[in-house]
């Protein structure tokens, strides 16, 4: 196996280490319905985990103004009782704690935001296994999958030409995971435990269905 040393690993938080849709969800119904909006169907709101939810509700129709005050009703409901409701994703925990001891280089990179991701994290005693949490902000130009991926590569020293970034790999499971990651030439791993479909799936390089298949990908990888 080749040197780990450079090898680094992005990890998507919501739908990736963590079931966090129940909270997202009830955040998400109490948001429209505080908002007098109309509920839409579930397999609509199957599908809100992964983007910025202002740009989710602004598909539903409201002004970015709105989707604002929005975002602010579910920060806060989010914050009262959302983001407690959540599970672990059966072995990633222990599949970060053994790429950590192999030399990995791990951080994250969610449209969470950070301060919420942080608190998800500890919940879950996974945040000292990151080299360092890349996430969101929640009131900030920081949103979108792909200017958290710049903020990762711009932290951790790697820069766009630079031949390391051939040794960076996203895993996720919504194609603003994979989109994002290939903006930057980084291959991605989409996993489908999580959020995503099928069709957002096939757009990836590699695709596991649980935590053992994950790391026989990343071993490959190397």
């Amino acid at each position: 196996m080749t040197d780990q040393s450079l090898k680094t690993i992005l990890f998507d938080l919501d739908g990736t280490l963590v079931d966090s849709f129940p909270g997202i969800r009830a955040s998400f119904i109490h948001t429209l319905e505080v908002m007098g909006w109309d509920i839409p169907s579930e397999e609509r709101i199957n599908r809100i985990p992964g983007p910025p939810m202002e740009q989710t509700l602004q598909s539903l129709g409201m002004s970015p103004e709105l989707a604002k005050e929005g975002l602010q009703i579910y920060l806060d409901r989010y914050g009262e009782t959302g983001w407690e409701n959540s599970t672990e994703f059966p072995g990633m925990r222990d599949l970060l704690v053994r790429l950590k001891d192999e030399g990995f280089r791990l951080c994250t990179a969610t449209s969470k935001g950070e301060y919420f991701a942080e608190k998800v994290l500890r919940r879950y005693d996974m945040f000292d296994l990151f080299e360092f949490m890349g996430a969101a902000e929640e009131n900030g130009p920081r949103r979108d999958k792909a200017s958290v991926i710049r903020h990762v590569i711009d932290s951790v020293k790697l820069t766009d030409g630079d031949p390391r970034l051939r040794n960076v790999l996203m895993i996720g499971d919504r194609s603003h995971d994979i989109e994002g990651s290939a903006h930057f030439g980084i291959d991605c791993v989409a996993v489908t435990w999580g959020y995503g479909t099928p069709e957002e799936w096939a757009t990836a390089r590699y695709t596991v269905t649980d935590a053992e298949e994950l790391e026989r990908i990343i071993h490959d990888w190397v």
